[in-house]
């Protein structure tokens, strides 16, 4: 019966090697933040609406916003891993370019958020 198991396990494997590694490696993450995202959604259900909505808000900010730093799989790594490497090695334009990133994701949240706030208001008036 191991052997079966081993056999399944080692074609699994093998057709894994046939997708490139930053498909993986893109999904993983992407997965790993709406798993995130939706942890933290559950939690801040109990706490009030605005509350709840702005830390919401900040967590995607934190784990989605793309970074600018360089190398291969730059692309793939969230922001806040640029920040916490320019604090590391205490590089200012990395960690300034990384932070107003995570700033403008959290303010461009924020804009829309009151203004969606503005326009649920707006309807739920007229309607009366």
């Amino acid at each position: 019966m191991r052997e079966d198991q081993a056999g399944v396990l080692n074609q699994l494997l093998s057709s894994l090697d046939a997708v490139p590694e930053e498909i993986i490696a893109l999904t993983a993450y992407g997965v790993g933040a709406i798993i995130a995202l939706w942890c933290w959604w559950r939690l801040m259900r109990r706490l009030p609406a605005t509350f709840g909505a702005i830390s919401w808000l900040v967590v995607f900010a934190i784990l989605v916003t793309p970074t600018v730093s360089e190398g291969p799989n730059a692309s793939v790594a969230p922001a806040i891993f640029g920040l916490l490497f320019g604090v590391l090695t205490k590089d200012s334009p990395l960690i300034w370019s990384n932070l107003s990133l995570i700033l403008f994701v959290i303010g461009l949240g924020l804009l829309i958020g009151y203004c969606w706030s503005k326009y649920t208001t707006n309807k739920s008036m007229r309607s009366i």
